[in-house]
């Protein structure tokens, strides 16, 4: 059971990340720019003819406000006939805006890119919010013009909602400068990686840390720790309802996250920081190492710091096993179900999955996200690092557990994680905590089912 002060801490924790989330990327996996102005979708009308507005998330800097920019333009250009607005806001269903605002009555955007997620998007589907996709998949070939993993992801559940739009790469972000004055290498095994801790903690030098206040931070973070400590095959398992959290090696991944949070590997001053101070702390060089999805890569290039990030994945403690980055999808697309142009929307989805719209945002240099098309496989990024993370995961990818999870171990999963780092909670009981959670989803109907 959760401690007392565990409750007290967790309750403020949850009421921040919940408001940070509503203006967040991510899977589960971002936080947009405080400078970019939450707005709510115009509204759209049938005699607007061929205008099409979408909703996206903020942008987390002016940054990635031009590279959207850019990509309309190109759409407009095959299209001349379609006008397209752009709306920002919350795209998450944790905070409830994105359900309200679907269900007001107000006629919706004609599509929106939402934070991915088999549970997030099943809120929306369950009540009838979202177009049912199927036939577009079956018109326009969507299946061949995915990449697999991101098929597979967007059919979990009965009925296909959802039109992947990125796929995640998390991985373990790294200033160089600070390794080569150490004399550390980018570590291979598992025991490599405690070393350079060691070894950086020693010279006075933080070198994890995440944000408790923005509780994905944590999450990704600890998405890279279980796979490390458990495998990927364990943890997909797990996902798939065949393994449980409480289970030996799950147990033992949040042992290793409370004696990284004991050892002070992870800093102490984690409890407090949130995304933007964890991105800041990064490169203004206050810790070695941030784990990360590529949307940091953005903020890499307007900080003009590429020469100096690297980036790799966590190895594994398990000998023998290499490992992935792990993610899931990052962001989807959905059309709401009372769309006024849901023609347009499609013919905007088909622009987002062809070589086209690949060769504008690979172009890019300061591009930080990996496209979902089979397209993009095809076009070399501009970008060094997300070109390595883009050759990654052509391996493979292993899982972030808050994409594929229901609402209430999600829920369970944050707390317990950030009460590890805090040293409010035992592992075993968190570990009970989040298994509960998922017990209350599968209850609900909700359960990832292989096919």
């Amino acid at each position: 059971m959760i401690k007392g002060r565990l409750k007290k801490f967790l309750a403020f924790a949850t009421l921040a990340s919940m408001v940070i989330a509503g203006c967040s990327s991510p899977t589960g996996s971002g936080d947009s720019n405080a400078a970019s102005a939450q707005k709510e979708p115009a509204a759209a009308s049938k005699a607007d003819g061929n205008s099409l507005s979408l909703f996206i998330p903020n942008y987390y800097n002016n940054t990635e406000k031009l590279q959207w920019e850019s990509v309309i333009k190109k759409f407009e250009e095959m299209n001349p006939d379609v006008k397209v607005t752009l709306t920002n806001g919350d795209v998450n269903t944790e905070s409830g805006k994105l359900t309200t605002m679907l269900q007001s009555g107000v006629t919706p955007p004609d599509a929106i890119l939402m934070n991915a997620g088999p549970g997030r998007v099943r809120i929306l589907s369950e009540v009838g919010l979202i177009k049912q996709l199927d036939d577009w998949y079956t018109q326009n070939n969507w299946k061949e013009k995915l990449q697999p993993f991101a098929y597979q992801m967007a059919t979990v559940t009965d009925g296909i909602y959802e039109l992947p739009h990125t796929v995640d790469a998390i991985q373990v972000y790294y200033n160089k400068d600070i390794f080569v004055k150490y004399g550390i290498q980018v570590p291979q095994t598992g025991e490599e990686f405690v070393a350079a801790m060691n070894t950086l903690k020693a010279n006075g030098v933080t070198p994890l840390n995440t944000g408790a206040r923005t509780a994905f931070t944590v999450g990704g973070l600890y998405s890279n720790l279980l796979q490390a400590a458990a495998g990927r095959d364990a943890v997909e398992a797990l996902l798939y309802g065949e393994k449980k959290w409480t289970d030996p090696e799950f147990v033992k991944s949040g042992e290793l996250l409370a004696d990284w949070a004991k050892q002070e590997y992870i800093g102490k001053e984690s409890m407090s920081l949130n995304s933007s101070d964890l991105q800041l702390s990064f490169l203004n060089k206050k810790m070695a190492m941030f784990v990360s999805p590529t949307h940091i890569i953005s903020t890499i290039a307007e900080n003009k710091a590429e020469g100096n990030i690297g980036s790799f994945n966590m190895p594994s403690f398990i000998g023998g096993q290499k490992t992935n980055p792990t993610g899931g999808l990052g962001y989807t697309w959905v059309v709401p179900s009372k769309a006024a142009h849901p023609e347009l929307a499609e013919k905007w989805m088909n622009f987002v999955l062809s070589e086209d719209y690949a060769n504008v945002v690979l172009g890019d240099p300061s591009y930080n996200l990996i496209p979902a098309s089979k397209a993009a496989l095809t076009v070399k990024p501009a970008g060094e690092l997300l070109a390595n993370a883009m050759k990654e995961i052509e391996v493979g990818v292993g899982y972030n557990p808050s994409v594929f999870i229901g609402s209430e171990a999600k829920e369970a999963y944050y707390q317990n994680l950030i009460g590890l780092i805090g040293g409010l909670v035992k592992p075993q009981e968190a570990m009970e905590a989040i298994a509960a959670g998922t017990k209350k989803d599968q209850a609900a109907g909700y359960q990832l089912t292989r096919k």
